[in-house]
């Protein structure tokens, strides 16, 4: 078995397993919220920010509420359980395709889409994001919020991006990087290293990259527009409330029942503080433009 359908294997698995917690614990949405600092773990309402981020990011790629700018056929890569999805097509009245590695995610994302009465507007199916199931420029948003990470080819990754998005769409990518190198750097340090690897063991993630890589990526496809921001002070509450909701009587019993894929991830959590504390991890958004 090749080493990336071990990689996509272990990601299904992974998802099948620990989206029911997740969704139990904290709704629709599998991604980090948006906070504007200083903002404690407490205090913060931690689904509204998940909800901010969906709206923060719309605005920093300059998607509006103008009926022109406003997309109508949108693809969610990596889609989870639909719910950035769903979100999308109730504010634009959109048509929204998802794909997921995840039979579990796809089959829940599908019966939510129904009983929110979404069914006529999106849907879900099991696909590789390397190999998407749809023909050229067939979307006026591409949206991969926090599912960059998974991938192993990058350059693919963004390639298929670009070749799904229509003539003057929109792509959106929100991902995990790990921080630019500098000059005279030609890698990261052995212990930054260290750290992302046990990340990645936990976690089923290939290699990492940057966020000026991915800049570089998109500007080899001739993209437009081409805006990066490091957002991970906005995101700095997320993890410590994720691992506190995991030591909630509802969250333990969930975990344990969960099984050992999602409690290993569960135990590398506090990994991804020390990441971003430590500037190895950053939180990035970048968008750009298809040319007309």
């Amino acid at each position: 078995m090749s080493r990336e359908r071990v990689l996509q294997d272990g990601i299904a698995e992974f998802y099948d397993q620990s989206s029911g917690l997740w969704e139990d614990i904290w709704g629709d949405h599998m991604h980090h919220g948006f906070y504007d600092p200083p903002s404690s773990p407490s205090d913060a309402d931690h689904r509204a920010a998940q909800i901010r981020m969906i709206e923060q990011s719309l605005r920093f790629a300059g998607i509006t509420d103008e009926p022109a700018k406003q997309p109508k056929t949108i693809v969610d890569v990596g889609c989870g359980i639909g719910g950035s999805s769903r979100y999308l097509a109730r504010k634009f009245g959109a048509e929204c395709q998802g794909i997921t590695l995840s039979p579990a995610q796809a089959k829940r994302a599908n019966v939510l889409a129904k009983d929110e009465g979404l069914a006529d507007k999106v849907s879900f199916q099991v696909a590789d994001a390397l190999k998407q199931p749809f023909p050229d420029g067939q979307f006026d948003l591409v949206w991969s919020m926090e599912s960059g990470e998974h991938m192993p080819e990058k350059a693919k990754f963004v390639n298929e991006l670009a070749r799904v998005a229509a003539p003057g769409g929109t792509i959106i990518l929100v991902t995990w990087c790990h921080r630019d190198l500098g000059p005279s750097e030609e890698s990261l340090q052995p212990w930054e290293k260290r750290l992302l690897d046990r990340i990645c063991n936990a976690y089923y993630l290939p290699e990492w990259c940057s966020t000026s890589d991915y800049v570089k990526l998109l500007q080899s496809l001739s993209l437009q527009d081409i805006k990066a921001a490091d957002w991970s002070e906005h995101v700095a509450p997320f993890w410590p409330a994720v691992i506190r909701s995991a030591f909630t009587w509802k969250g333990f019993i969930s975990l344990l029942r969960s099984g050992w894929k999602t409690i290993k991830g569960a135990l590398v959590m506090p990994l991804m503080i020390q990441g971003y504390q430590k500037g190895v991890i950053k939180f990035a958004i970048i968008t750009c433009r298809k040319p007309e």
